[in-house]
């Protein structure tokens, strides 16, 4: 069998499995990449704010330090007034010279940068002039107090400051943390319902001609032997369907030789059993001469033979047309009565000559069925139980309507039916084991077409249950839409 586009699949099933199964793992394997993404870049950025922290806390505390390294050298060098303590002063100095740089290197807002570079000035300036001046002595020191007073408010001012900075970059860490906590949420449930609808998809695709392959087979199964079986999806699949559809064309063969039989089988014995009964009536009317009493028994009995040779042949045939007559039913209300009369009438001999009572509760039950199959359904019931009931037994055939389907039991007073052969009753062909003795044995195909007729009115035919000393079929059959409504 060959795709929609006339070449043959080259993927099978094993494979199209494996890629709806990668298919279906990419969207998971991009959520676990982008969540460890999340996770280094989050970790990347605590690290750049620890150092930051650790950056800003070192340096502020490092200004404050060379500033006031910067006041005690230069009190020292103007006390003592010794011109080699002039070198510890340029070294603090070039401390706070180092510290502001460091500092400059920080993500400083406007206030802060300049802050900073107010401090650098003053701090150059002062440096000048304690370098430059020309005076010494403790009096001439205290005259820069006010310079140094400043410088380390303002130092100390730039420390809060940048305390703040840390604060800043802390809530940033967590802002970044729980945007990053919420994106990856977000982008997970995203991922797995991609994945999940993804697998929904693959399941359909992959399933659809399993579905295909298990409607063909209920196609089969239903005596549809028309349906072309086609199935469409990866190659070890569409093998599978060339396969079922070769069924098909086999069962049809099948079909057809099994029906050209029987055509030949019943007109091959039919055409000696016509003029065997021919030749019995002509025995009958003593044609020939008068018959002694000895040739009239052993022409009773070759007529039951005949007879009972037509009536097997009869119910063969009427089994087959059972079986392929399903579509072409002749629909039409009939009153249940009138069929269990019809019934009654054509066994009235078989029914008088065991002294059998049929007794019957169906009065104002309709059936909307074709009329010549269920009366051979109810005679084959009916015959059934003739058969099996005992001499002046009963037989009672009662009707009721309940829900949406009509129930029919037919029940006779005989010994009733073996466990064993419960389960094979319906079978064509299949005989119990008790038999009434002195009876011809039937052909075991009464009930089966009693069977196939009610299954193809959409019904059932089953045997009751709990019943030991008796047999009890029971019919149902679905109400027609119309006449639902107007029993409701």
């Amino acid at each position: 069998m060959k795709s929609k586009s006339g070449s043959k699949p080259f993927f099978s099933f094993s494979s199209l499995l494996l890629g709806g199964f990668l298919v279906v793992l990419f969207p998971l394997l991009g959520g676990l990449f982008n969540i460890s993404y999340q996770l280094d870049r989050i970790a990347a950025d605590g690290r750049r704010a620890v150092l930051v922290t650790e950056e800003v806390t070192l340096l502020s505390r490092q200004m404050a330090e060379a500033v006031l390294s910067l006041q005690r050298a230069s009190g020292q060098y103007y006390v003592l007034e010794d011109p080699a303590l002039l070198g510890r002063l340029e070294k603090s100095h070039q401390r706070i010279l180092d510290t502001i740089a460091g500092l400059r290197g920080m993500p400083l807002d406007e206030n802060q940068v300049a802050l900073l570079d107010d401090i650098a000035s003053r701090e150059s300036s002062l440096f000048q002039q304690l370098k430059n001046t020309r005076r010494t002595g403790a009096d001439d020191f205290e005259s820069f107090k006010p310079d140094f007073d400043h410088i380390h408010q303002s130092v100390s001012t730039l420390t809060d400051q940048l305390g703040t900075l840390i604060q800043q970059q802390q809530a940033k860490l967590r802002m970044m943390a729980d945007l990053a906590q919420r994106t990856m949420i977000w982008q997970s449930a995203a991922f797995i319902v991609l994945s999940l609808l993804l697998a929904a998809l693959l399941s359909w695709l992959l399933s659809r001609p399993v579905r295909q392959l298990s409607t063909s087979i209920s196609r089969l199964g239903d005596d549809d032997l028309e349906t072309r079986v086609a199935v469409t999806g990866p190659s070890d699949m569409v093998s599978l369907g060339n396969q079922l559809d070769w069924l098909r064309m086999r069962l049809i063969e099948l079909e057809e030789d099994k029906q050209r039989f029987f055509r030949q089988v019943s007109h091959e014995l039919k055409t000696p059993l016509a003029a065997l009964w021919e030749a019995v009536d002509l025995l009958s009317n003593e044609v020939e001469g008068e018959l002694t009493l000895q040739q009239t028994e052993i022409l009773g009995i070759m007529r039951s033979s005949v007879r009972a040779l037509r009536e097997r042949i009869e119910e063969l045939l009427n089994y087959q047309h059972a079986l392929h007559q399903t579509k072409d039913r002749q629909q039409a209300t009939v009153s249940l009565e009138s069929l269990i009369d019809s019934v009654a009438q054509s066994l009235d001999l078989s029914l008088k000559a065991k002294q059998l009572y049929l007794s019957r509760s169906v009065s104002g039950i309709m059936l909307q069925v074709d009329q010549s199959q269920m009366e051979i359904v109810i005679k084959n019931l009916v015959n059934n139980a003739i058969r099996f009931s005992p001499l002046g037994g009963r037989i009672e055939i009662r009707a009721e309507i309940r829900e949406d389907e009509t129930q029919i039991t037919v029940c006779d007073q005989g010994p009733g039916i073996p466990p064993d052969d419960r389960a094979y009753i319906f079978e064509p062909f299949y005989q119990g084991k008790k038999q009434t003795p002195g009876l011809i044995q039937g052909s075991g195909l009464g009930l089966a077409i009693a069977r196939a007729h009610i299954e193809a009115h959409g019904g059932k035919l089953i045997l009751m249950e709990g019943n030991s000393s008796a047999t009890c079929f029971q019919i149902s059959l679905p109400l027609e839409r119309e006449a639902a409504d107007d029993e409701s």
